[in-house]
């Protein structure tokens, strides 16, 4: 039953290596499309861009129109001076028609409405630059959660190979302890071992699946536990910090999102100066009323014309509002710089460390290169020695842990490499042009 088990297990294994593999663009590229977050940010581009129009800035003028109709029911007695006989009238119904178009519009206002415009187009670049620096953040969860699957396949694969490795030395334990070349206890130890291992495949298979369902929840597909990714490849990129730097400050979008809040302070402090000015209206229409009465002195009344006028407003005091609102907006107009110089400031520290990550996480793949050969080798050398009976089960189960925590760290360092790699393109501005 637990040759089965393990039969069954390398199988699997084999059927997913089998599978075609995704690449981190092709991730990256899925996300873009049907991620949802990132489509619910396409939403709030769209309405900052729909907000961008002279009507919602005040700049063109309102027209509307609107009608009534009444009427009444009621008895009526009318008594008149001199001779005319009195009026008595029951049931006397009554009727008024009314309607009216009128026009309105703001001849001036202190440039309020073109600097509102102005305003609403600001804001729409930076609701862009805010959308894109979360679409930054949602691009490398993906690359994460990519590199997370990866990692989970290489263990796998790792647990997968210690596996035979581990089966094939029981195999020879099982021969040596019926010729009696071998003890019971490494025997055993081979049992023992090969159970452990057989725990640390389930393990690595079960990590795995979850790292592909995590991955395919961010790049907005159906969970699909067989995903498999490409192997991961290095090409080494020579940066300088200057160049770096002078490239962010360009393109990062939290720099460009701050100098467009700072152009809003800019925008919001013009407008309290609207105050110092009046405003200036016109307004016209037209009004129809016709009545009707079957009592009175007037059994008709209808009148229609056009009317118009022109409006001059100018508020004297208003309890210093105005006056604490041009205070208060210089205030933020500081406050905003203050904010960008320190992003700024920031964004060259996280430069500086990000490249030494990178650098660092390069010199460690070197070096975990270079132990990965020896550890080869030394699982090599260590399997003839036990094969001659010069080495016990023991030492050779330390080298075979050794290979397998080489190959893993080799996989890390890798992984380290790229996503170090993907921040610097992030903090440069530069991730979506690379995706």
């Amino acid at each position: 039953m637990k040759y089965r088990l393990i039969l069954f297990l390398m199988c699997s294994a084999l059927i997913v290596h089998a599978q075609d593999a995704l690449e981190l663009d092709e991730a990256l590229q899925q996300a873009l499309q049907n991620n949802h977050q990132i489509k619910a940010l396409e939403y709030g581009k769209e309405i900052a861009e729909n907000n961008v129009s002279w009507g919602n800035a005040g700049l063109l003028p309102s027209l509307s129109v609107s009608g009534s109709y009444g009427g009444n029911v009621q008895n009526t007695d009318l008594e008149f001076a001199g001779n005319i006989p009195p009026v008595n009238v029951e049931g006397a119904q009554s009727a008024t028609l009314n309607a009216n178009a009128s026009l309105n519009y703001v001849l001036f206002n202190g440039l309020s409405g073109r600097r509102t415009y102005e305003r609403l187009g600001i804001n729409k670049l930076a609701v862009d630059e805010q959308s894109r620096a979360a679409v930054e953040a949602t691009l490398l969860q993906v690359a994460a959660a990519y590199y997370a699957l990866v990692r989970a396949q290489d263990q796998q694969s790792i647990a997968e190979e210690r596996l035979v490795i581990s089966r094939q030395r029981l195999e020879r334990a099982e021969a040596a302890n019926e010729l009696g070349t071998m003890s019971k206890t490494e025997f055993l130890a081979a049992q023992v071992d090969l159970t452990t291992d057989s725990s640390s495949y389930l393990s690595a298979s079960l990590q795995r699946k979850q790292a592909s369902r995590n991955l395919c929840r961010l790049m907005g597909i159906a969970p699909n536990e067989s995903l498999v990714t490409d192997e991961v490849s290095i090409e080494l990129v020579e940066w300088t910090e200057e160049a770096l730097l002078q490239t962010a400050l360009q393109n990062n979008a939290t720099v460009k999102n701050l100098e467009l809040e700072q152009k809003l302070a800019e925008k919001d402090q013009q407008l309290t100066q609207s105050s110092y000015f009046p405003t200036i209206a016109v307004s016209g229409g037209y009004n129809y009323t016709n009545q009707q009465n079957e009592a009175g002195i007037i059994l008709s009344n209808t009148a229609a014309g056009w009317n118009g006028n022109v409006s001059i407003t100018y508020n004297l005091f208003n309890g210093f509002r105005n006056s604490t609102n041009r205070k208060n907006a210089q205030l933020v107009l500081d406050q905003r710089q203050i904010q960008l110089e320190d992003q700024k400031l920031q964004l060259q520290t996280d430069i500086g460390n990000a490249l030494n990550a990178y650098q660092q996480s390069i010199q460690l793949l070197e070096f975990e290169t270079t132990n990965l050969s020896a550890s080869e080798l030394n699982l090599q050398r260590s399997e003839e020695l036990m094969k001659e009976g010069r080495i016990t089960s023991t030492q050779f189960r330390e080298a075979q842990l050794g290979l397998s925590n080489a190959r893993i760290r080799i996989a890390n360092a890798k992984i380290s490499v790229k996503l170090n790699e993907l921040e610097i393109l992030r903090l440069t501005g530069q991730i979506l042009g690379n995706s």
